[in-house]
């Protein structure tokens, strides 16, 4: 979810910092556990030049429980997913089952159809993935419907209200003309990728990317280990909050991790692993599409893209869930990176631009 701490990522000067890295994150981390803001942190970086990350702990995973979060601790990750279900996309484009010129229809059944601003102009895929469909950012009927449980928002929608939202709803503009977050777009893209892959969402996201990378302590469904090394969820005021739970809508959020393996997608997307040869799919996926509705900020193939004042890119994603927020960003150019995970929906996004600023100084 894009959010407005992520614009102060205009580097017109370079920061100066006089501290280590170590000082510098216990710095921007410390008074928010102090201060109740976070009650746990996980931050993960890479220096530039560095090929070795290294990785802070503050706080506790549960206000009932004294441990300190460790790599394995396990974050809902929310909308950071929709990077996963970006690059899925670009994966099954590589072995030719889905194209990002595609009509979104094509994959749909035949019962279902999407219905067009104009007879000419069809949704593509493309537009899922850059939020310019012209789908609104939630379903209707997801707003609306009274089985819908406001602290587990995804958790009781259904391929069957997914179909029926689709069949009734018609756009007001075309699609490719303007910049519209939309969770329900990304979330019909897993959708779409499932059924055009034969595999469900989850299966698919093992077979391409966790398994790939070793990314043992991250899925949907919790593992026995994952279930074990949960971090508890608390809203924004410190209130205990359950977990986020999806059926058909995966793709815009379902993902939970941990820092060890969120460093290794970090990793992955930064050109620092040769696990998978998939170095060209990674740069078209960095490169703009389209302007959003906020200055600075574009929209990649699922990554959000900044400029520095020095014309350097950062690619960039942040989350927030019911009891948890997240921050994921990376340049290019320099190899410096950043991930901060916290089991508490109070921004840690403060806390990753303040760290790549001081990585790139």
């Amino acid at each position: 979810m894009i959010k407005r701490l992520i614009f102060l990522l205009i580097f017109v000067t370079a920061s100066v910092f006089s501290q280590d890295i170590e000082s510098t994150v216990n710095g921007l981390v410390q008074p928010l556990i102090d201060g109740g803001k976070n009650r746990s942190v996980s931050v993960g970086l890479f220096e530039i030049g560095n090929e070795y990350p290294k990785m802070f702990f503050y706080g506790k995973v549960a206000k009932e429980d004294s441990a300190k979060p460790n790599e394995y601790t396990v974050y809902e990750i929310g909308s950071i997913t929709k990077t996963f279900t970006a690059m899925m996309m670009m994966m099954l484009a590589r072995d030719g089952k889905m194209q990002v010129s595609d009509p979104v229809q094509k994959f749909l059944p035949d019962s279902v159809t999407i219905h067009n601003f104009t007879s000419s102009e069809h949704i593509k895929i493309s537009n899922l993935v850059t939020h310019t469909s012209g789908l609104p950012s939630m379903p209707s009927n997801l707003m609306t419907d009274p089985k819908t449980d406001k602290k587990d928002p995804f958790k009781n929608y259904t391929t069957a209200d997914l179909y029926n939202f689709i069949n009734n709803y018609i756009l007001e503009r075309e699609p490719g003309t303007r910049y519209i977050y939309s969770d329900l777009g990304m979330g019909l893209l897993g959708h779409l990728e499932s059924r055009a892959s034969g595999m469900s969402y989850e299966k698919l996201l093992h077979y391409y990317i966790l398994d790939s990378l070793g990314m043992n302590w991250t899925g949907i469904t919790l593992s026995p280990e994952m279930s074990k090394n949960l971090a508890k969820g608390y809203t924004e005021k410190g209130e205990p909050s359950g977990n986020w739970n999806y059926q058909v809508l995966e793709g815009a959020g379902a993902i939970r991790s941990s820092l060890k393996d969120m460093l290794k997608y970090l990793a992955f997307n930064m050109g620092k692993t040769d696990t998978m040869h998939f170095k060209e799919a990674l740069e078209v996926m960095q490169r703009r599409r389209f302007d959003t509705d906020m200055q600075g900020v574009y929209i990649g193939t699922g990554w959000n893209i900044s400029e520095t004042g020095g014309g350097k890119q950062v690619i960039w994603y942040s989350s927030n869930t019911g009891g948890y927020t997240s921050y994921i960003a990376f340049m290019p150019e320099t190899g410096a990176g950043v991930v901060v995970l916290s089991n508490q929906a109070s921004s840690v996004d403060q806390v990753g631009i303040e760290i790549l600023r001081y990585l790139n100084r």
